[in-house]
Order: structure tokens, then sequence, then C-alpha cells
């Protein structure tokens, strides 16, 4: 119960602490079932914030994220693909669609995270190709990418703490966000 709650406070302090040092922060709560799942977001310096519910089924997960950031609201429906995961790589495609309430242009996103682990810690990076988009000459073309580097402390058997910075970058790989994240994760 002492590590739960440390890692509780670590989580909490680093969202901000660190808030002057990036764009914007981010603390992550994901509780798992066997078949399910729920994940809330919040950020600080930032009105965002999302809940996303999860059925996992073999090597899928079906989600659906509802995504809030000021007076933007976004549909986010998508699929997630357990491609590959051992010790060292992981490879994790996904599909979405990008509907949003009111007058912004909806999309489809295909996405992989490509990533390497040594022990807890890992590497991993995101590239991204927008479909189906009204205003965009780049149609399936890169258009933007994530980098991110962590480190995965288990806490208890059914609780992890992740540790990490991500870099968001556009199609000339220019950055467009930096920010520190933790997620904790409780399992049932």
């Amino acid at each position: 119960m002492l590590r739960l709650l440390l890692a509780i406070g670590v989580a909490a302090l680093s969202t901000v602490s660190h808030a002057a040092d990036f764009d914007t922060n981010q603390f992550n709560l994901k509780v798992k079932g066997d078949s399910w799942g729920v994940e809330f977001r919040e950020y600080s310096q930032s009105d965002r914030s999302h809940i996303q519910l999860e059925h996992y089924l073999d090597k899928w997960k079906f989600a659906y994220r509802y995504d809030e950031n000021g007076d933007k609201v976004e549909h986010r429906p998508r699929i997630d693909y357990n491609l590959l995961d051992n010790d060292y790589f992981y490879i994790t495609p996904r599909i979405e669609y990008r509907y949003y309430e009111g007058d912004r242009d909806d999309y489809g996103r295909l996405r992989s995270a490509f990533g390497l682990k040594w022990g807890n810690a890992y590497y991993e990076i995101t590239p991204m190709i927008h479909f189906a988009k009204d205003n965009s000459d780049n149609d399936f073309g890169f258009d933007e990418y994530q980098q991110k580097v962590g480190y995965k402390w288990k806490l208890d058997d059914k609780v992890k703490l992740n540790t990490f910075v991500q870099h968001e970058a556009d199609n000339n790989f220019d950055k467009t966000n930096l920010f520190f994240g933790t997620t904790l994760e409780v399992n049932f």
C-alpha cells in the first residue's frame, strides 16, 4: 500500500514540478481487467482531458476516446493490433477515425508504434499518416511523428508506473510539443 501511495504522489508531483520545463505535462490513470479497460488523462497548462473505454480480444484492442480541449470536442474510435512484442522489440499498428463536433475537419489516421526495450527502459517512435483530410496536400503521407523515452516501474503484481518524455514533431521533424508524462496502471 505504501508503494502505491508513493507512486501516486510521485506521479502527481511530477506533473506539477516539471510544468515550467515542458510545453505541457500529462497524467494518465489506467484501470484494466482481463477484457476491458478505462483510461483517464489530464494535462497541466492545458484545458485538454480525455476518457477512453477499451475492450481486449486476443491481440486486438478496440477503443473509444472522448477528448475535450477547451471548446473542441472529439470522438475517436480506434483499433490497435499487437503485431510483435518480445523482450527487445514491439510493433503496435493502429487505425482510428477522428470526428470533431462543430465546424472542424474530420479525418482518419494510420500509425504504428515501433519500440525498443532495455529491461524496464524503452524508446518508441510513432510515425503517423493522416487520410481523408479535406484541406491536406499530404494525404496518405507521413505528417506527424512522436518519440518517447521512458521507464516502467513495477510497484506491485497489479500496479505499474510508467514515466516518460514525449517529443512530437510535424512532417519536417520540427517540434510541435514536448512533455513529461506519467501513467499509473492498475490491473484487476
